[in-house]
């Protein structure tokens, strides 16, 4: 992927350091073993998630709503948590 230029930045956002903090982001959790979202050829993890956010794979998202997502992955975790135990004292009853 070329360097965006000015207008192809605008259609992302009005604020380079937003895009920037969303590129290293994710730049960050290539680094640490995601996956990319895309097929690309690319092997740079900058450049990988600089082409992620510029074809829609990647997308900001406001405070509020992280804090949403955040809230269900943890409701989901509990309900996890609470079906393994549930399991396991079913496992202790049996035997």
């Amino acid at each position: 992927m070329n360097i965006m230029s000015f207008g192809e930045i605008a259609k992302i956002t009005d604020s380079r350091y937003e895009l920037a903090t969303l590129v290293s982001n994710r730049a960050r959790e290539l680094v640490d073993g995601d996956d990319p979202l895309i097929d690309t050829d690319l092997e740079n993890p900058v450049s990988i998630s600089m082409e992620e956010v510029y074809k829609g794979a990647v997308k900001f998202t406001s405070k509020e709503r992280f804090e949403e997502i955040q809230a269900e992955k943890e409701r989901r975790a509990e309900a996890l948590k609470r079906e393994l135990e549930q399991a396991e004292e079913e496992v202790e009853g049996d035997e």
